[in-house]
């Protein structure tokens, strides 16, 4: 059974029996602040608190030193469905006061949690390349969905751990790719982009309609549709005036939806690496060598290492190199059969550490090969 399949199905477990646990009845909860709003914000993110429970704060912190509690509440607003104010009022210090009884969606916020303590645990994480492609007759133009594209980027980046293409900031990297990225292109190029997935990213502006935000993730090495995701804006824009004005403030307001979208693909994605390990593709690794003279004769070298699946480079100099490595062994196993494969090699002095599933080796011998 993979990692990542054992890892959802012992979170799966404990959150059922949290669900079972308690029954759906509204929790009643209260929220203090400067206002009305905030201390509403207050009160629905109480809620939030008070489903997730003290059964998981164990697993709270991940490796990246986020909480996935911080995360998952701070977006309690999409996770309460309905809420009715018991009693609310100014306090005596010049603040507000609310309580309400919050009705809480349950399976959606532990489906959510689960993705998101999984995707900050895992290591070795695809490479994904994010651009807009603008080709819907009512889409906001390429060039106006910059910040989009980087909101989307940053919530795959640093809230999903993932390695990600940011296409509107690194194109001018990738001088030899002309013209606007599309779908194909970035099939074409995977190799020179070192590019696992691609997500792309649309906002459509419907006449007398709200806008749209479409996004869609394929993965790059079989043109595989992972997912898509349709999410109507709820946020008011005003579309009114002249376009540069209208594409701006339609793309204001659709970023308050971007998280929302976000995490629906990579659950998709998160699946699908699931299966890619169930159908006997190994386990995913991110394996660095540092410092090694000729670091061209270990990659060669780990290719004969026992369990050995599959491999790709993403960084190589003369003497450091940096890998996906894809091996049927655990992690243990694995640095014993690398440490083995650098001795038969002639490396007498090195280090050795892992992370979880990033595995790293620096050379210390004097000598060399």
């Amino acid at each position: 059974m993979s990692f990542l399949k054992l890892c959802s199905q012992m979170m799966a477990l404990t959150l059922v029996v949290l669900l079972t646990a308690s029954i759906a009845l509204a929790v009643q909860v209260t929220g203090e602040g400067v206002d009305r709003h905030q201390a509403l914000n207050s009160a629905l993110r109480t809620a939030v608190e008070v489903e997730i429970g003290t059964a998981i704060d164990s697993a709270t912190l991940v490796e990246s030193g986020v909480l996935v509690r911080d995360e998952i509440t701070s977006h309690a607003r999409g996770y309460v469905t309905s809420y009715v104010v018991i009693r609310e009022g100014a306090t005596a210090e010049d603040g507000y006061t609310i309580t309400i009884n919050a009705q809480v969606n349950r399976e959606l916020l532990f489906e959510d949690y689960t993705t998101i303590s999984i995707l900050q645990k895992m290591s070795g994480h695809p490479r994904v390349l994010i651009f807009s492609t603008a080709e819907g007759f009512n889409s906001v133009p390429v060039e106006s969905m910059k910040k989009l594209v980087y909101s989307v980027g940053q919530v795959f980046g640093q809230k999903f751990q993932f390695e990600i293409i940011d296409w509107p900031t690194a194109r001018a990297k990738y001088s030899s790719i002309e013209g606007t990225m599309d779908l194909k292109k970035a099939i074409k190029h995977s190799r020179m982009l070192k590019a696992d997935y691609a997500v792309t990213v649309d906002l459509d502006l419907p006449p007398s309609k709200r806008p749209v935000m479409n996004m869609s993730c394929v993965r790059l090495s079989d043109q595989l549709k992972v997912g898509e995701v349709r999410r109507v804006i709820k946020t008011d824009a005003d579309l009114s005036g002249k376009p540069a004005v209208r594409y701006e403030n339609a793309v204001e307001a659709a970023r308050s939806e971007v998280y929302w979208s976000s995490i629906s693909l990579a659950k998709n994605m998160l699946e699908y690496m699931e299966t890619e390990l169930d159908r006997g593709e190994g386990f995913r690794y991110a394996v660095t060598f540092l410092g090694f003279p000729d670091v061209s004769v270990v990659e060669t070298a780990v290719q004969d290492v026992p369990g050995f699946v599959r491999k790709h480079v993403k960084r190589q100099s003369t003497k450091n190199m940096e890998m996906v490595y894809w091996s049927n062994l655990r992690t243990e196993d694995l640095m014993k059969r690398f440490s083995t494969m650098l001795r038969d090699l002639g490396v007498e002095r090195f280090k050795s550490k892992s992370d979880g599933r990033n595995l790293k080796f620096l050379w210390e011998n004097p000598e060399g090969f």
